[in-house]
């Protein structure tokens, strides 16, 4: 696993310290990863999941996308999920849906993996 995917990796143990953080070397340098449990809030159910990516071993220049949730979270609303959240995905073994947020300056203005991770919370938060 290359340094910076590995610095990552602890940038998310720090950022998220109550939850557990799950790495799998990818074998060619990045990992796969889950952070458990994330609070989503009221407005889903359950109110809280997990999180998977893969950081890339090309990372930070390389961007965390897509990002994965349990296949099991519903809006409380009864709205059903649209682009970018895509049901009937799988994520390492686990059904999930994918939620596609790219950055498209990764290679020019890295994001890291925390702040990834923060704006897909955020973007659910403010869901309509």
């Amino acid at each position: 696993m290359q340094v910076e995917v590995e610095n990552a990796i602890g940038e998310l143990r720090r950022q998220f310290p109550s939850a557990q953080v799950t790495v799998n070397d990818d074998g060619q340098g990045g990992a796969h990863f889950f952070v458990e449990p994330i609070e989503l809030g009221s407005k889903y159910s359950p109110s809280s999941t997990w999180v998977g990516a893969h950081i890339p071993a090309q990372y930070p220049y390389a961007d965390i996308y897509p990002v994965f949730i349990a296949s099991d979270v519903k809006r409380v609303d009864g709205s059903a999920f649209t682009a970018p959240i895509t049901a009937n995905a799988n994520f390492q073994g686990r059904p999930a849906l994918q939620i596609s947020r790219r950055n498209n300056t990764a290679q020019t203005r890295p994001q890291t993996a925390v702040a990834k991770i923060l704006k897909v919370l955020d973007f659910l938060d403010k869901l309509p």
